[in-house]
């Protein structure tokens, strides 16, 4: 199979945040910080959602701190965090493999996230200097005023009467086509203020069908949380780029021609950067948020990486991502499978019906832009590991699906097909699994509809 890189402009672009933004004063520091401290500190963030997912940075934060703690700084050479903290062999060599560099810069990021988002006042944090493996433990004494917020405005739009919510959607949907930083979290809180100018078009809107598939998810007072994937890119020397067959940073070792580019320009380092959003990602969350602010629900939108556990269990979630990719959150019903994704990215079906394929593999030509090519994706509803908790899942191996598949769960015709085909004899819909088939003509939908599915039935 051959393998391709996406690129983007090597001048990097500043991050933008469509944010309501909160003005904090710098927090006070101290170093004076006991020893029982800096364990429970280390404890503290070997446990966080910010490093959980990632057995080898909690495996490197544990050694730097272990070492620090015990006095034995002679152990925090590249050498020997390669060998004994990352598992290299005993030849390993820092002048030709950047494992150890590469490792340490993506820790310092998770450590920035871990008191910027997920524990932003928690006094104990726990720094990696650049160019340094040692690690400092600082006290941080939050001030005691704050200034107050200041809001995110839209700007007036006389027509149509677009909410401040969908306005938010608007510049995120501009954002994301340009390829700038979208690390952001927009929410969407429906008053009486804001309510629709046109009842009788929200009525079009929300066709009955289109209310029965989405009852689940807006019914009890549970907010709903859009979530989508962002796919990995790594900075290499001037440029951006992507390997579509590698997700993780402990991959990208294995990736000739990101190894390749890094030889070219002589790189020292190359650096995860999950800063983009596909065209087809911006245009699904577009149409998925415009039909649900016009519902009234309470919502919000963020990537993946920013998922606390806490939205995972208190909220009912819309995901968007790659085969596995959300394999951690799963309910009672979600060992009720029938349409997994095999290695070449088709779909296979396990239990195939009379007249039903066992493979749906994409046929045409993706080489040219122009060309006219057939895709497989998986929509699923089920539900979530809390009780009343509902999860839909959008997931394609290809990152062009994800407009359609927006399209189909939004748009009243395509809502009448799908429920046509999904009613029970007791004519409720149930919980499913359904193969969509998406025909594109340079990236861009021009035919959807539905293949086969299977009910997902409750646990007993």
């Amino acid at each position: 199979m051959r393998r391709t890189l996406h690129s983007i402009s090597g001048s990097r672009s500043p991050s933008y945040c469509i944010l309501a933004t909160t003005m904090r004063s710098a927090p006070e520091v101290s170093d004076e910080v006991c020893t029982e401290e800096k364990r429970a500190a280390l404890d503290f963030a070997l446990e966080s959602d910010s490093l959980g997912r990632s057995d080898r940075l909690r495996s490197l934060l544990s050694y730097i701190c272990e070492s620090e703690l015990s006095g034995d700084l002679h152990r925090l050479t590249e050498y020997e965090i390669a060998v004994s903290a990352l598992g290299r062999r005993e030849d390993f060599s820092p002048i030709e493999d950047s494992t150890v560099r590469s490792r340490a810069h993506e820790l310092r990021q998770k450590l920035e996230r871990l008191y910027a988002v997920e524990a932003p006042d928690y006094p104990i944090r726990i720094d990696l200097p650049k160019g340094s493996y040692r690690p400092r433990f600082n006290r941080i004494r939050s001030p005691q005023a704050k200034p107050a917020e200041i809001p995110f405005i839209a700007p007036p739009v006389e027509r149509p009467r677009w909410t401040a919510g969908t306005a938010g959607i608007l510049s995120f949907a501009a954002g994301a086509i340009v390829a700038m930083s979208v690390a952001f979290l927009i929410p969407i809180h429906r008053t009486a203020s804001n309510s629709l100018a046109n009842p009788e078009l929200n009525e079009r809107r929300w066709s009955p069908e289109l209310r029965e598939l989405w009852a689940p998810l807006l019914s009890g007072s549970k907010p709903l949380f859009v979530v989508f994937e962002t796919r990995l890119f790594v900075a290499v020397g001037p440029l951006v780029i992507r390997d579509p067959e590698i997700e993780h940073m402990h991959d990208v070792e294995s990736s000739v021609p990101i190894m390749q580019v890094k030889r070219l320009f002589k790189a020292p380092e190359v650096y995860e950067a999950r800063r983009y959003a596909d065209f087809s990602v911006a245009n699904a969350v577009f149409s998925i948020t415009q039909l649900l602010s016009s519902a009234g629900a309470q919502l919000k939108v963020g990537r993946s990486a920013d998922m606390t556990n806490e939205d995972v269990h208190s909220s009912n979630l819309v995901l968007m991502g790659k085969p596995g990719a959300y394999d951690g959150i799963k309910g009672p019903s979600a060992g009720a499978v029938n349409f997994v994704y095999q290695n070449d990215r088709s779909i296979r079906n396990l239990h195939p019906r009379a007249g039903e394929q066992q493979t749906y593999a994409k046929s045409g030509n993706t080489a040219e832009s122009a060309g006219s090519i057939e895709e497989f994706a998986l929509i699923t509803v089920t539900a979530g590991p809390e009780k009343n908790q509902h999860i839909l899942n959008l997931i394609s191996a290809e990152s062009e699906l994800f407009w359609p598949l927006g399209l189909y769960i939004t748009d009243p015709v395509y809502a009448k097909d799908l429920a046509d085909h999904l009613r029970l004899p007791s004519g409720k819909l149930p919980a499913f699994e359904v193969i969509v088939k998406a025909e594109l003509r340079g990236q861009r939908p021009i035919r959807i509809s539905y293949v086969t599915h299977r009910v997902i039935l409750s646990p007993p």
